[in-house]
């Protein structure tokens, strides 16, 4: 996508979508595979807070995404531009 791109709002679906799966494999990573533990026996709380932070960005993320599919739908969605148009045909 290009930053100046006009989007479609079944874009903002896909671009939503990479992006809950992006923030998901960070934040499986972040589970799974890193240890939270200090030299010195102590916790990283840096990390803590990183994933708590990627943790609050994939709810979100999810959220909306689940919120827009319904744009997804071919032909569920009518732009106001494209209303206008036909109300005046």
């Amino acid at each position: 996508m290009k930053p100046n791109a006009n989007l479609k709002p079944s874009d903002l679906v896909y671009e939503l979508a990479d992006l809950e799966r992006l923030l998901d494999t960070i934040r499986n990573l972040l589970v799974e595979e890193v240890d939270y533990r200090l030299p010195d026996g102590g916790r990283n709380n840096p990390l803590d807070r990183v994933t708590s932070l990627i943790n609050i960005a994939h709810f979100h993320v999810a959220h909306v995404a689940v919120g827009i599919e319904h744009f997804d739908i071919p032909g569920a969605y009518v732009s106001r531009r494209e209303m206008e148009g036909s109300s005046s045909a």
